[in-house]
């Protein structure tokens, strides 16, 4: 399967990639084709546009029609997430593809729990500025999916330790705020992953019937910054 995945949890992430499994070991192989990326959380609308016609002018020369789309949904803030959303849609629309989403802390839970033992459990914690963090527990749900273990969370961060034991701790908030480390590895200080998305993806997709697709509704927690006025003020 031919798989663009787009995350824009922090900064921005566009790849292309091969997804196979393995005839012998049933593993998922994912081999990327091209990469473009940015590190400014605050340009996802004007990067997208050029990274997207990048990754599409290499992949289209490939002859291989793209099958899917894998966006992350969040939790991360207002404007990049739906900045992600908004293009894997329309490029969903425009290719006649299905589009599936993956919590960003899923992703990064996953790339975390790889360097774990069995059995162990972390909490992720990704930067959701004003000196809180987005964060949820998770194990390993077989080698390519995890278990979130509690509803996503968007606090201080004492209030994410709060949320129960674990043997690690991954995100970029963990690097932040040195609360969240103090006595735990530190894994993964990133607030989403774009690959590693496509296989929690597609471990999902193998559990649902044909056609199906992950949710994309967007996991916002807060409301946007800026908030339309309920009513008109009067001038004096």
């Amino acid at each position: 399967m031919r798989v663009i995945s787009i995350d824009s949890s922090l900064g921005t992430q566009l790849l292309a990639c091969d997804a196979l499994r393995d005839p012998g070991t049933g593993r998922l192989e994912l081999r990327v084709l091209h990469r473009a990326e940015q590190a400014d959380p605050r340009h996802h609308a004007e990067s997208l546009g050029p990274m997207l016609a990048q990754v599409l002018e290499r992949l289209d020369s490939d002859g291989l029609p793209l099958e899917a789309v894998v966006a992350a949904t969040g939790p991360a803030p207002f404007t990049g997430l739906r900045a992600g959303l908004v293009t894997a849609r329309v490029l969903g629309r425009a290719r006649s593809v299905p589009v599936h989403g993956v919590p960003s802390l899923d992703a990064v839970a996953r790339l975390a729990l790889d360097e774990l033992p069995e059995g162990a459990t972390v909490l992720v914690a990704t930067d959701a500025r004003r000196k809180e963090v987005y964060a949820a527990r998770y194990r390993a749900a077989g080698a390519d999916d995890v278990e979130r273990l509690d509803g996503f969370l968007v606090a201080a961060p004492q209030e994410a330790l709060d949320l129960g034991p674990a043997d690690a701790v991954a995100g970029s908030g963990a690097r932040l705020h040195p609360v969240l480390a103090e006595g735990r590895q530190v894994l993964a200080p990133v607030s989403g992953d774009a690959l590693t998305q496509v296989r929690v993806a597609l471990a999902r997709l193998e559990r649902l019937p044909a056609g199906q697709v992950l949710d994309t509704e967007p996991l916002y927690l807060r409301h946007a910054d800026v908030q339309m006025s309920a009513a008109r003020k009067r001038a004096l």
